[in-house]
């Protein structure tokens, strides 16, 4: 007897796909799945058809499918003229809602990873601080060999924290708070964290551990932050990686520009809206190969009073200077200069800008792990793609 022909017992039934014979007489009874022949007893027989099309279920139920779409899936509840054409249709729209569960738990990772970066970093590495003549900069300094500066806007220490532990084998790895971020605490009469701010900033910190020129990777905000510092102290760079910065100047999109605008205009009196607006137009939150769009709209649950916070802060005042800076493409190119972006960020408003930026560098784009977070995301991984980049 072939193994298609063979007959399965429920509790055999059972044992081969972790339903319990109650829980499959069950989804019987309530028309999720086809009643198996019986044999002249009486008894369920299940052949190998039934085994994979319950295994089925099984992952459909976990995944969150409706029991009414499981139960037209199997055909439990309906005879259909194509089966496999109903089929097709019900997984395709389960796909999505499952694309969107997926991306909604990878914001939530990405919230907890921060958190617990954040607490790790204030009970085991307690920063320093570089005085500024309105404000103090905190600093953290981890690894041996060459100096590699990472630099974020608005990712500080938290933000790299892991990245860094990846690199410190290799490097000296400097991470620090951007003003007004972190332990870089906001403080009265501080200036505006504008790239050129933010530049001087890091020029101050580079030279307290070194007068030469040292190696750099800013992702995002920071990569701006990198492209100012290779205008005002070309000395300073001797080679930088720029990961995904989010220059919207560079995409002649006028659209996308004005969008960016009134998010920002109302970070201070409504951060939930402008960040539901910033996230919506940068689609910097999800996972997109090249043949895939970033969803045009998922709405963000309301957010906690410290993230609304930080937004007010980051969208109200540090965001919007960096987006719309335009940078000295001419001088840039006497620059030691990497740009790359994520490969699971195409269509999405920073990768296009880093495609725009390497284009008038005239130089290739390199791929990186993961999205527009994937510094954080996936560090070990980004670590592992970064280190033949830096040029040392």
């Amino acid at each position: 007897m072939s193994e298609q022909e063979e007959k399965f017992g429920i509790g055999e039934v059972a044992a081969r796909t972790g339903l319990d014979p109650d829980t499959l007489r069950y989804f019987e009874r309530q028309g999720v799945l086809p009643a198996p022949r019986r044999d002249t007893a009486g008894r369920r027989q299940y052949v190998a058809a039934d085994v994979d099309l319950i295994r089925m279920l099984v992952h459909l139920r976990e995944t969150g499918m409706p029991l009414a779409d499981i139960a037209q899936f199997t055909g439990a509840d309906v005879e259909v003229a194509d089966p496999s054409r109903l089929r097709l249709e019900l997984l395709t729209a389960h796909r999505r809602r499952v694309e969107d569960r997926r991306e909604a738990l990878d914001r939530a990772l990405e919230v907890i990873a921060r958190k617990i970066e954040d607490y790790t970093d204030q009970t085991t590495n307690l920063p320093e601080v570089l005085k500024r003549s309105d404000t103090t900069i905190a600093y953290s300094v981890r690894g041996e060999g060459p100096l590699l500066f990472l630099v974020g806007a608005p990712a500080g220490r938290g933000g790299f924290a892991a990245l860094a532990d990846e690199l410190a084998g290799q490097f000296t790895v400097v991470t620090h708070d951007p003003r007004g971020i972190g332990a870089s605490r906001m403080t009265r009469g501080m200036a505006a964290p504008t790239p050129e701010v933010l530049a001087e900033d890091l020029a101050a910190l580079v030279d307290t551990f070194t007068g030469a020129p040292a190696t750099f990777v800013g992702t995002s905000g920071g990569a701006v932050t990198l492209l100012e510092l290779a205008k005002q102290h070309p000395d300073l760079v001797g080679s930088a990686v720029l990961h995904e910065p989010p220059l919207i100047t560079l995409l002649d999109d006028d659209s996308l520009a004005d969008r960016a605008s009134s998010a920002f205009a109302v970070a201070t009196t409504d951060p939930q809206r402008a960040v539901q607006e910033f996230f919506d137009l940068s689609g910097a939150a999800h996972r997109t190969g090249p043949d895939e769009v970033p969803p045009t709209h998922i709405a963000l649950p309301e957010l906690p009073a410290e993230e609304l916070d930080k937004n007010r802060y980051f969208l109200g005042q540090m965001a919007g200077p960096s987006v719309f800076y335009e940078p000295d493409i001419e001088g840039l190119r006497r620059a030691r200069l990497t740009v790359c972006a994520g490969s699971l960020s195409h269509h999405q408003m920073a990768r296009r800008a880093a495609c725009a930026l390497a284009d008038l560098l005239r130089q290739p784009l390199i791929e990186m792990p993961g999205n527009h977070v994937g510094a954080s995301a996936k560090p070990a991984e980004f670590a592992r793609a970064l280190v033949p980049l830096l040029d040392l």
